[in-house]
This record gives C-alpha cells, sequence and structure tokens, in this order.
C-alpha cells in the first residue's frame, strides 16, 4: 500500500497538476471516511 507521501512524491513527478492533487486528496478522504467507518 503507498503511503501519503510516496503518492504526493508521484503527483509531483508526474506534474503535480490541480486536478491529480484533487485525485490524491480525494482517495486520501475516501479511504480514511471507509476506515473510520469501518472501525465504527
Amino acid at each position: 500500500m503507498l503511503t501519503r507521501d510516496k503518492l504526493i512524491r508521484e503527483t509531483r513527478t508526474r506534474g503535480g497538476t490541480l486536478p491529480a492533487l484533487l485525485v490524491v486528496y480525494g482517495t486520501l478522504i475516501a479511504t480514511m471516511a471507509l476506515t473510520a467507518l469501518a472501525i465504527v
């Protein structure tokens, strides 16, 4: 599984465009929300 730092580094090397960053943060928030729901 990728860590947050690796994800950020990947997006930066690929150009770090705004849509890419939004996708990364969106997936991060989604996974956090899903894990929170799974724990509860």
